[in-house]
């Protein structure tokens, strides 16, 4: 991983799984981006995702984040 710290791209994200995207954010008190999002624009090179897994249902959760001109990436987990 290279952390570019002036890099503002667009990430996607995308979930599949027993869970749901709750929120995105990048740390900038100044961005008018909304909260609730599946795509964020990074700040300092850095943005986040925030996942909740669906009451009741365990079970494995994929996560994805795309940008254009960068490297895929992906994790799964499980919700408990």
């Amino acid at each position: 991983m290279r952390l570019v710290l002036r890099s503002h791209n667009l990430v996607q994200f995308e979930i599949e799984g027993r869970g749901e995207i709750v929120a995105v954010g990048n740390g900038d008190a100044t961005s008018d981006e909304p909260f609730q999002a599946k795509d964020r624009s990074a700040y300092n090179g850095l943005c986040q995702v925030i996942v909740k897994g669906r009451s009741g249902q365990p079970g494995p959760i994929s996560l994805k984040a795309k940008s254009n001109r960068l490297k895929d990436a992906a994790i799964t987990f499980s919700s408990k």
